[in-house]
């Protein structure tokens, strides 16, 4: 098991339907933050960012998904932003050594995350860890 795979497994999650920059972030975090000593030790590192926890790498490894055909990028056209996706190969991936601790959670919080508005999933993030916040630019 390792960080990419832990990725893939976020955005195959989703069964096919994006998932935006908010979504992928915030669910990684939550795998991390639940999962902090089973996960690999070069699992991402979140910073306070303008939205909250916040890694770049989960953005450089979304793009190594995708140029090996196992996730889809595109920009929203109602927004601008970029939308994360899996491909059939993605979501047909081979998940075995992914914990089925990690994995179920995994489903759960991606379907949990897809219910709620960007604003709302911000929000349940800080109320979970308020410290966060602290760089925020975040007021709703």
């Amino acid at each position: 098991m390792n960080r990419i795979d832990l990725l893939l497994k976020i955005v195959s999650a989703a069964n096919g339907k994006p998932l935006t920059p908010v979504q992928l972030q915030k669910v990684a975090f939550l795998v991390g933050q639940k999962f902090e000593r089973e996960l690999p030790a070069e699992f991402y590192r979140f910073r306070k960012y303008d939205y909250g926890p916040f890694s770049a790498a989960v953005y450089t490894d979304a793009e190594q998904l995708e140029r090996d055909g196992l996730v889809a990028i595109s920009i929203n056209p109602r927004g601008g932003w970029r939308e994360y996706a899996a491909t059939v190969e993605g979501v047909e991936a081979d998940f075995a050594d992914i914990p089925e601790t990690i994995a179920s959670y995994i489903e759960e919080t991606v379907q949990w995350a897809m219910q709620l508005s960007f604003q709302q999933l911000v929000r349940e993030v800080y109320k979970r860890f308020p410290q966060y916040q602290e760089n925020s630019v975040f007021n709703g």
